[in-house]
């Protein structure tokens, strides 16, 4: 799937969610912004990818040890270990950040705040990048959400999950990589989900229906059907009956 749609299959994810999850207002908009960013995050094993490109030499080099890390592209982070590494990150993050200093209900300036606020610029950026939004004005606007974020701490407001209560942050994460490995099931590609212990490739659908990355049923199908599903889940999600 191409980085456009694994951002929309992200950002359509948590939307459609947003009513079961009691998510409203700002903490939708950042939940949906975020995801987005988390839809492109599993690509972070390719140095040419969407995300890899966020901050220049920066992320490419990163993108460059995760592969050879992983096994390359399409590999250890397509998989569930690759859900759990990145969902693991984005909880200690946001753990750390909880631990810093409040003025008036919002954080002050802490070193507690990087590690969420260089998270979020990751995934914000890579979210703006992956629906060709800004370039690199795209980058500073997705520093900006960041500290916005992380300042208002929208990012750590706790959302109820079967009798657990995981930081937006951390849950977005998850449901992004989930949606990406989901997307990739539907190509040709697969994907080795039980990677290290397996390499067998996994698809969602019989071969038949199976589509390849970047040609004309992904652009004149899957695009608009993403395009359209994600109105109408912000649409009921902000309050408004479908």
């Amino acid at each position: 799937m191409l980085g456009r749609d694994h951002a929309l299959s992200g950002a359509l994810t948590f939307a459609a969610l947003g009513p079961t999850l009691h998510v409203t207002g700002s903490h939708l908009a950042a939940g949906v912004i975020l995801t987005a960013g988390a839809g492109v995050l599993p690509d972070i094993d390719h140095p040419d990818s969407t995300v890899a490109r966020s901050f220049g030499f920066l992320t490419q080099t990163f993108a460059w040890i995760v592969a050879r890390i992983s096994g390359g592209h399409r590999h250890g982070t397509h998989s569930i270990v690759g859900i759990a590494v990145f969902s693991a990150g984005a909880l200690a993050a946001g753990r750390y950040q909880l631990s810093a200093p409040q003025l008036a209900g919002h954080a002050a300036f802490s070193w507690h705040l990087v590690p969420a606020a260089l998270y979020l610029a990751l995934l914000y950026s890579a979210a703006l990048r992956a629906v060709h939004v800004g370039g690199h004005h795209g980058d500073l606007l997705g520093i900006g959400g960041a500290v916005v974020t992380c300042y208002t701490r929208w990012d750590l407001v706790q959302i109820p999950l079967a009798g657990w209560h995981v930081p937006l942050l951390a849950l977005g994460t998850a449901l992004g990589c989930a949606a990406h490995i989901a997307g990739d099931e539907l190509t040709h590609g697969g994907c080795p989900i039980f990677w290290p212990v397996s390499e067998h490739e996994f698809h969602l659908l019989p071969r038949a229906l199976q589509f390849t990355t970047a040609k004309l049923s992904e652009s004149w199908i899957i695009f608009p059907l993403l395009t359209g599903s994600l109105v109408l889940a912000v649409w009921h999600a902000t309050g408004h009956p479908l």
